[in-house]
């Protein structure tokens, strides 16, 4: 079973694992209907939901569904969560972020140390992401982390911010080289 490492930095963050004290600043940004307008679940309605979801984290970690929250040094409280699951020789990555913090190079960080530590996994050789043909902002971080568009995916998923019919998605992905 591949082992994540407990916490990433950047320049300017901190990723390390979620813990129950940090409810309230996940709830902010979770039950935020423009920060989760492209994701696909709907807004958290109360900090309960999130206090939930943080008590399933030890389960998940264990079975390959690693995440960390966002923080910005040196203050330790988060501004966003990034999350990467491995599938065989793949590892697939997600992230959201406080609005506050938008349009400051925050997701492209995080994104950029993710992808640098799993496709540097011996048994990682693909990590993809994608993201709605329509989120721009997601579009320049994944092309930022070094992604590259394979393609469009039709009717792909289901946005209920959005609309209950499945839309289209871009593929992003890091190959590493084989030969």
């Amino acid at each position: 079973m591949l082992q994540a490492p407990e916490v990433l930095t950047t320049e300017r963050l901190v990723l390390r694992r979620p813990r129950l004290s940090d409810a309230e600043a996940i709830f902010e940004y979770a039950s935020d209907p423009h920060v989760i307008h492209y994701m696909d679940y709907g807004p958290r309605a109360e900090v309960s939901e999130v206090v939930k979801f943080l008590e399933s984290h030890p389960e998940r970690w264990k079975s390959g569904n690693f995440s960390w929250v966002l923080t910005v040094k040196p203050d330790d409280r988060p501004i966003g969560a990034i999350a990467c699951w491995v599938e065989g020789h793949a590892a697939g990555f997600g992230y959201v972020l406080n609005r506050t913090y938008w349009g400051q190079g925050y997701a492209t960080e995080a994104a950029c140390v993710l992808v640098d530590w799993a496709i540097h996994l011996p048994e990682i050789y693909r990590v993809w992401a994608t993201c709605d043909t329509e989120n721009l902002a997601s579009i320049r971080v994944l092309e930022k982390s070094g992604l590259v568009c394979e393609g469009r995916l039709r009717c792909y998923q289901i946005r209920p911010n959005i609309s209950a019919i499945p839309r289209d998605a871009f593929m992003y992905a890091r190959v590493r080289s084989v030969g």
